[in-house]
Parts: structure tokens; C-alpha cells; sequence
């Protein structure tokens, strides 16, 4: 089968190659955004304007501004392809209305041809040769080379495709993984992989670094070093979240072939509370620090990457629902508010750590509690699968309905149920 790959090396270009490399992300952003007013003002129903409109104004524009010429003409086409990518997503309702890209940000290029890549050597167009760190040999047939700049580094991402063997048949194992601030992720057999949190004394740096930036006077020479300094320290910090993100996506891939998440709103949960000026929010420096918190342990990214690892291994990731799976109990499947005698309690949880079922008297870690309850509903959704072949049945981990809606005929509160 094919496989498409991306190996990460780190570069480092000469001072003549560092400015001509941000000239060309910059253009590229600039080529970027000047298609995307050009949609805003002039795409209208029954006017598309799409990737051919701007790919064919860039000659006008080069000859408008002899300095667009500076990057090779396939960068700033790719760009084109990027925002035309953006508006299907969108149109498909996969992501939100493409927004411009900033400085310091989106800086990123794509060489779709007319590159070589070497042991430790990279060529690229009106570049030349730029050093690279290559700790593994790239595999496969190279497609692009996208270069990215973060904080003070500059990282090479080289896109393969690689003829694979199938992957071999394994035993089937099923998990479910819950995800949260406290612990990181947790699956249903009780192992707890942590995410490396950020530090009291890394909050206090990040904190003097942003005061620093705020007193600088823009467009000086000191607020671009506070600025670099920040860059340098969020840099760092993403490097961290993502090589904990990767070891923790390969080791459930390695030990499962079929995995089940539950499905966040990332985006709904990390909003802000501030409110509007009729309306004003409360609680609105709380609710900041647990978004901080949410994002620090990269839910969305460990989901990521742990479905494609899967794929590679001839294994299937899921998400399910993720309403009330730490209330209900996995062993009886039921709330306290399902018993007269238990409706006052509004949950299973006796502390953030525990959870002690009053009904059943099941007792265990709350996360593990959480994440058997994900597997029930990942097998509810195998399960339905025509090829399921298991032979077991569902267990009765979250296996019973919440009998005051049936008899109610209200909807289900979103609990696990068979």
C-alpha cells in the first residue's frame, strides 16, 4: 500500500539564505492575502473566483512590483492552492472562513519541485544548497518540501509517498482513551501517559516575556528582540507538546488496533468567557487558565496523530460522544439520579480522582472510569460495522440506558449505553 509520509529535519542557512527565505514566506503570505481580498471583494454567486483568477494575475503583479519575483513563481502558486484548500473546507464545512495570514505566524513556503535532498545537504530553488540535520534517511519517492519558521529555527518537512507492505493481522485489542488537564491520557485498561505540563516558573518567564514585549516601542530594535525571545520560548514549548504527543500516539497505536476518543469541541471549550459589554462574562480569569490548561496537553493533536499511526499498523480510531462518560458508572452503566434513593447526588465522583458508584459500589479511578466508558461506546460503534467478527458481545460497561428517559420517552443524556 502507499503511505505518505513527512521527515522534519532541521536547517540552517547561511545569513544570506535566512533573508532570502523571509522573503519568500513573507511574499508567499502577501500573495496569500491579496487572493483572499480579492475573494471577499469580487467572488459573488455566479462569479467565481478561484485558483486560476490569481495564479493568472501574477504576472501583472510582477511586473507591478519587480520584488514579487524575489521568490521562485511554484511558492506563491502553492500559496494560491492553500487558500483554494482553505474555501473547500470551509464550503465543506470542515473549518471556519479562511482568515489572513500574519507575520511571525504562517510563515511557511512550499517547493513543489526543482529540490534535491541529500544525506545532510537540501537544494532548493534560488537557494542552493542549505545545511540540514537529517537524523534518518528519507524513505520513499520526495513529492515537496515545505520550510517552516519557528521562533529562530528554520525546519525543512519533506513530503514522501512510500510503497509499504500491508500491514500484518494482529490481534484485535480495543482501548478507550480519555483525555484531560489532570492526568493527560488515560485508557480504559488504567494506563496513565502524562503530558508535560508547563512549569509555575515557565508561567512566570512566559508572563515576563509578554510584559516585556508590551513596553517596547513598536517598530524598534528592542521590541523585535523581546519579540524573538518569546518566539523562542513558545517555540520551545510547542516542540515539547509535540514530541510528548507523538511518543504517547505510538504507544497506543503499538499496543491496540482499535481505539476509541471522545469526540471534543476543542474550540467551544477553550472559548473565552469574557462576554460582550451588555452581557459580560464571570469567572473570566479562571475560565482563561483552564483553556491554557485544555490546549497545554494537545488533545486534538494526540487524536491527530494517533489515527493515521493506527492506519500505518492496519488499525481504526474512533470518537464517540463525549457527554456525561465520567458521571455514569462502567460497571452498571447507571447515575445516581436513575434511584430515588441516590437522586440527590449529582454524580458518581467523590473527588477528582475517584469515582464510587452509590448504586453498585463499584470504585475506581475516575479517568479509568471515563475511558471504560469511551471503549463501550467505541464498541457499540464497531459493533455495528458488517465485518465485526469479535464474537464477544458488548459487556455491560455502559451498558444500560437511563431508564427514567425510556419510560419518559425524552432523548438519552448522551450516556454509554449498548
Amino acid at each position: 500500500m502507499q503511505v505518505h509520509k513527512a521527515y522534519r529535519f532541521r536547517i540552517y542557512p547561511t545569513d544570506e539564505q535566512r533573508v532570502l527565505l523571509a522573503k519568500v514566506v513573507g511574499l508567499c503570505r502577501l500573495v496569500y492575502n491579496l487572493a483572499l481580498e480579492q475573494r471577499r471583494t469580487f467572488g459573488r454567486k455566479g462569479r467565481h473566483v478561484g485558483y486560476h483568477a490569481g495564479a493568472n494575475d501574477l504576472p501583472a503583479l510582477k511586473a507591478e512590483f519587480p520584488f514579487v519575483k524575489e521568490a521562485p513563481a511554484q511558492c506563491l502558486q502553492q500559496a494560491l492552492m492553500d487558500l483554494n484548500k482553505a474555501f473547500e473546507n470551509f464550503f465543506a464545512r470542515r473549518a471556519a472562513y479562511p482568515k489572513p495570514r500574519k507575520k511571525f505566524e504562517n510563515d511557511t513556503c512550499r517547493f513543489p519541485q526543482d529540490f534535491r535532498v541529500g544525506r545532510h545537504r537540501i537544494r532548493l530553488p534560488k537557494l542552493g544548497e542549505v545545511r540540514m540535520v537529517a537524523h534518518r534517511r528519507v524513505k520513499g519517492t520526495p513529492k515537496s518540501v515545505t520550510v517552516t519558521r519557528e521562533g529562530d529555527h528554520w525546519y525543512a518537512s519533506v513530503a514522501c509517498v512510500i510503497e509499504a507492505a500491508d500491514p500484518q493481522l494482529r490481534r484485535r485489542s480495543e482501548v478507550g482513551v480519555d483525555l484531560n488537564v489532570a492526568t493527560g491520557a488515560v485508557t480504559s485498561e488504567g494506563l496513565i501517559l502524562p503530558m508535560p505540563n508547563i512549569s509555575p516558573e515557565e508561567m512566570s518567564r512566559r508572563a515576563r516575556l509578554h510584559k516585556s514585549l508590551s513596553r517596547k516601542r513598536k517598530g524598534s530594535r528592542n521590541r523585535a528582540k523581546a519579540r524573538r525571545a518569546l518566539a523562542r520560548f513558545e517555540a520551545k514549548l510547542a516542540r515539547r507538546r509535540r514530541n510528548a504527543a507523538h511518543q504517547i500516539s505510538r504507544k497506543l497505536a503499538d499496543r491496540h488496533t482499535h481505539l476509541a476518543f471522545e469526540n471534543l469541541n476543542l474550540k467551544a471549550m477553550t472559548a473565552s468567557a469574557r462576554g460582550t459589554v451588555e452581557q459580560p462574562g464571570r469567572n473570566v480569569a479562571q475560565k482563561a487558565g483552564l483553556n491554557r490548561a485544555i490546549l497545554d496537553i494537545s488533545p486534538g493533536q494526540i487524536r491527530r496523530l494517533t489515527k493515521y499511526k493506527a492506519v500505518w499498523l492496519g488499525g481504526e480510531c474512533v470518537e464517540v460522544p463525549a457527554g456525561y462518560t465520567s458521571q455514569y458508572c462502567s460497571e452498571c452503566g447507571r447515575h445516581p439520579k436513575d434511584d430515588e434513593s441516590t437522586k440527590h447526588l449529582e454524580h458518581g465522583r467523590v473527588s477528582r480522582d475517584r469515582f464510587e458508584c452509590p448504586l453498585c459500589g463499584y470504585a475506581a479511578h475516575a479517568d479509568v472510569n471515563a475511558a471504560r466508558n469511551v471503549l463501550a461506546l467505541g464498541r457499540q460503534h464497531w459493533a455495528a460495522s458488517p465485518d465485526y467478527t469479535d464474537g464477544r458481545s458488548v459487556p455491560a460497561c455502559g451498558g444500560l440506558r437511563n431508564s427514567r428517559a425510556r419510560e419518559a420517552g425524552t432523548k438519552d443524556r448522551g450516556r454509554p449505553h449498548a
